[in-house]
């Protein structure tokens, strides 16, 4: 069991599915914390973790990792 599983284990996170803007792809991914304009998630399956960010509460969030872009974004 990796750090990450045994620190947020048995803790209800929202999963969400993210979108690589280079290629169209999404990938799953579980908020571990989120403000109007901060949002840190973990691409699920992996240990990487996605930093991302907006300016508007209108606009998507977007971070990047491994040289791709990616967006999410809010439901209303």
């Amino acid at each position: 069991m990796s750090v990450v599983e045994i620190k947020f284990k048995g803790e209800n996170m929202e999963t969400i599915e993210i979108t690589c803007t280079n290629n169209g792809k999404t990938k799953t991914a579980e908020v571990i914390h989120q403000t109007d304009k901060y949002m840190k998630v973990i691409v699920e399956g992996t240990q990487i973790f996605i930093e991302m960010f907006r300016e508007d509460l209108n606009t998507p969030y977007t971070g990047h990792t491994a040289g791709l872009e990616f967006e999410w974004q809010q439901k209303n």
